[in-house]
């Protein structure tokens, strides 16, 4: 005869003894339940897991944008406060400008007529500083007008001091010869990229167009500190003039001079061209004074 095999008992019995002699508890349960239960109570865990990362990454959300709610604000004061401090200075500028008119009149001098040619059609080019903004474009172009116009007001007093000392070595060397004839094409400051997209840089100088070939002169003595190929600027030209002052000549299409070279004012010193980062024939002219740019129509007359 064939033994009959045993098979496992599909149910598990859970007892509970109480310490007294009450009746023993007990719970019967299949394999299947005990599974389907493990697999529940894995699943809750794991729903568990994510519900409490969920939460916490949209709390870490919650506190970063308070942080950045923050921040704004604060940027935001600070702004109102520049544009404040700002106002100041240009009620000080003006009373400033009061009185060198009145020197003026005192000395017989005539005001010079400040406004600047307007830009025509022509080459243009040169390096453009990329400024990141942390306000907006109104304020910026605020503080670099400002600037200019303390620049035109330090010219005129350094001017008038000359002219009561009878400096004529400092006239030599201050930079208020035309380097060139033509047409402005570019001015000094902020401006739309002339080689393309809708970027807005800072244009470090004046572009000046005319026929290739036509002479480039020095505007104020002094001496070649650098004459050769520069970047985007082609052909370049700087010259140190001494007193803070040093004026750079871009895109030429021949250079005259070398570095060491003791230039005078209206020398020619090059000839225009469309070397370098360049639309069409001119040049660029730029004015440094002790170290920082401006406005070269503040000094040409």
């Amino acid at each position: 005869m064939k033994r009959k095999k045993k098979h496992n008992n599909p149910h598990l019995t859970f007892m509970l003894i109480p310490h007294d002699a009450a009746r023993p508890l007990q719970w019967e349960l299949s394999r299947q339940v005990l599974s389907g239960l493990a697999v529940g109570f894995a699943l809750f865990l794991m729903g568990f897991a994510v519900i409490s990362f969920l939460f916490y990454s949209s709390q870490e959300d919650i506190r970063k944008a308070d942080r950045l709610k923050q921040e704004s604000q604060e940027k935001q004061k600070t702004i109102e406060m520049l544009k404040q401090e700002i106002e100041k200075i240009e009620e000080q500028q003006d009373a400033i400008a009061q009185k060198q008119n009145q020197l003026k009149r005192l000395m017989g001098i005539k005001s010079e007529n400040t406004s600047s040619p307007e830009p025509s059609r022509g080459g243009k080019g040169g390096i453009d500083r990329q400024v990141q903004s942390f306000g907006n474009a109104a304020t910026l172009q605020q503080t670099g007008e400002i600037r200019t116009k303390l620049a035109r007001q330090e010219k005129e007093l350094d001017e008038l001091l000359a002219q009561v000392n009878n400096n004529n070595e400092y006239f030599r060397h201050f930079p208020n010869q035309w380097p060139v004839q033509g047409d402005i094409t570019s001015g000094f400051g902020w401006r739309k990229s002339p080689f393309g997209g809708k970027s807005t840089t800072f244009h470090e100088g004046i572009d000046i167009a005319n026929n290739s070939g036509t002479p480039i002169v020095a505007a104020a003595d002094g001496t070649v500190t650098f004459a050769g190929w520069k970047g985007a600027y082609g052909k370049l030209v700087e010259i140190d003039h001494g007193y803070g002052y040093m004026t750079k000549y871009g895109h030429n299409s021949a250079l005259l001079v070398a570095v060491g070279d003791k230039v005078k004012k209206g020398e020619e010193i090059a000839r225009m061209g469309n070397t370098g980062r360049s639309t069409g024939p001119h040049l660029h002219f730029t004015v440094v004074k002790d170290g920082e740019t401006y406005d070269p129509l503040i000094y040409l007359p």
